[in-house]
C-alpha cells in the first residue's frame, strides 16, 4: 500500500471515528432530552386533568349523562391513574390518584371511585388530598357514612402523620357541617397534635379558632382598625346594636 492509499485509509478511519463519536453524543443528547425536567411530571398530570375536564364539560353540554358507560371520566381515570401506578410515592403520583378518583366521583361512578380509594395503602401520600374528594362526595350524596368510615379507618391505621391529620380534618369538617361543634373541635385538635409543624396542623389551628369564635350565633370577636379618613381607630364593639357589614379583602 503506497503512501497515498495509507493516507486515504487513515482519513477514512478518522471520519468513521468522528462520525461514531458524534452519533454517540447524539444518542446521549436524545436520552437526556427524554428525561422529564424537575416538576414536569406534576405539570403533565395537571394538563391531563385540564384536558379531561374540558372533554367532560363538552360531553355534558352535549347531553351526556353522569354514570353513562361512554362518559369520558372512565377513560381519563384510567389514563391518569397510570401515573400513580408508575410513581405512587411522588407528588405527581399523589395528585394523579386524587384527581382520577375525583373525576369518577363527580361523574357519579361511586363504586368505581371507592374501588380506587380502597386500593390505596394507608401510607400513600395521596391520602393528604383524597379526604377532600370524599368530603365532596358526601356533600353531593347528602350522606357522609362512607366518608366517615373510610377516613376513620385511615386515621387509625396510617403511620404517616400528615395522612392522619388530613383524614381527621375532613372528619372534623363533617362534624361541623352536621352541627356537632364539640366533636368538630375535638377532632380538629386531634389533627393539630397528630402532625405538628405541618400545613395540616396549621389548617386545624385555624378551624379550631373558627369553631370557638366564628360559629353562627356566637358574638363577633373584637375587631378594631383605623379608617382611611379618620384620626383614631374604631372598634366593632362601638357599633353594638347597629347593623354592620364587614368586608374582608387582601392583596399580594
Amino acid at each position: 500500500m503506497n503512501g497515498r492509499s495509507i493516507s486515504r485509509a487513515l482519513f477514512g478511519f478518522l471520519v468513521a471515528a468522528v462520525a461514531s463519536a458524534g452519533l454517540g453524543q447524539a444518542r446521549v443528547a436524545v436520552a437526556q432530552s427524554a428525561q422529564p425536567a424537575p416538576g414536569a411530571a406534576v405539570a403533565d398530570v395537571r394538563q391531563m386533568v385540564t384536558d379531561a375536564r374540558k372533554e367532560i364539560e363538552s360531553y355534558t353540554t352535549g347531553g351526556g349523562a353522569a354514570g353513562a358507560a361512554d362518559h369520558p371520566a372512565v377513560k381519563w381515570n384510567a389514563a391518569i391513574w397510570q401515573v400513580h401506578d408508575r410513581s405512587p410515592q411522588s407528588d405527581a403520583g399523589a395528585i394523579a390518584a386524587t384527581e382520577a378518583i375525583r373525576l369518577l366521583s363527580r361523574a357519579e361512578f361511586w363504586d368505581r371511585a371507592h374501588t380506587r380509594v380502597e386500593s390505596l395503602g394507608v401510607d400513600d401520600p395521596a391520602w393528604q388530598r383524597v379526604p377532600s374528594v370524599l368530603y365532596e362526595e358526601g356533600i353531593a350524596r347528602k350522606n357522609f357514612e362512607y366518608t366517615i368510615a373510610t377516613l376513620s379507618r385511615t386515621a387509625a391505621s396510617t403511620k404517616t402523620a400528615a395522612n392522619k391529620a388530613a383524614a381527621l380534618l375532613v372528619i372534623g369538617r363533617v362534624h361541623r357541617r352536621q352541627g356537632d361543634l364539640a366533636a368538630a373541635a375535638r377532632t380538629f385538635e386531634e389533627a393539630r397534635t397528630a402532625a405538628p409543624g405541618t400545613p395540616q396542623a396549621e389548617e386545624a389551628e385555624g378551624l379550631i379558632y373558627e369553631v370557638a369564635h366564628l360559629s353562627v350565633g356566637l358574638p363577633a370577636p373584637p375587631i378594631s382598625g383605623k379608617p382611611r379618613n379618620a384620626r383614631r381607630a374604631i372598634t366593632l364593639d362601638s357599633f353594638r346594636g347597629k347593623a354592620v357589614v364587614l368586608v374582608f379583602w387582601a392583596s399580594t
